[in-house]
């Protein structure tokens, strides 16, 4: 249940609308249920229509940038410890309510997760566009102004970026 949340609250943070993730249980002795669940599931999924056209979400291309960097965010080792720590303190505190689990992740895992997935789109972007201000990677990536200076500011203190000018970053030493 708390990867499930996380996953709904991940998509939400990249730009997809978190309903075209569904976890339901069936046992093999259900095929009624099991159909019925995934012919659901199906129309849900075109009546919300491809990626980056459902009520919210954001254009396809921004969409997949996010996923990318996400994909390299969720095997980060903070975020894999955030999520470890998370589920120790559910069982122990012994409440798996929807609530818990929900304001636990939004609470100790999306942060992790959405400073990760920046850094990570900050290098994907300028090693594919090259140097450019740190506003247009606010726009690009949907950072805040302070997250993502923070961020250029670490990058630039461990040489994995390099200042081009005022509030310009480029790649490299």
């Amino acid at each position: 249940m708390i990867i499930a949340e996380t996953c709904r609250q991940v998509l939400k943070d990249a730009g997809v609308n978190p309903d075209r993730m569904a976890l339901e249980w069936a046992s093999a002795a259900e095929a009624p249920r099991f159909v019925e669940l995934i012919t659901g599931y199906v129309s849900d999924i075109k009546s919300m229509g491809p990626l980056g056209t459902a009520d919210s979400e954001s254009e396809e291309d921004v969409i997949r940038m996010h996923l990318k960097a996400g994909i390299k965010a969720a095997s980060a080792r903070k975020v894999r410890t955030a999520l470890g720590k998370l589920a120790k303190d559910i069982k122990k505190s012994d409440d798996y309510s929807p609530q818990v689990i929900s304001k636990g992740v939004a609470k100790k895992v999306l942060p992790s997760f959405r400073k990760e997935r920046l850094t990570q789109e900050i290098q994907l972007f300028l090693a594919e566009q090259g140097p450019c201000q740190s506003a247009d990677l606010c726009e690009k990536t949907g950072g805040g102004n302070k997250e993502i200076e923070k961020i250029l500011e670490t990058l630039s203190k461990k040489k994995m970026l390099k200042k081009k000018g005022a509030n310009c970053y480029g790649i490299g030493n």
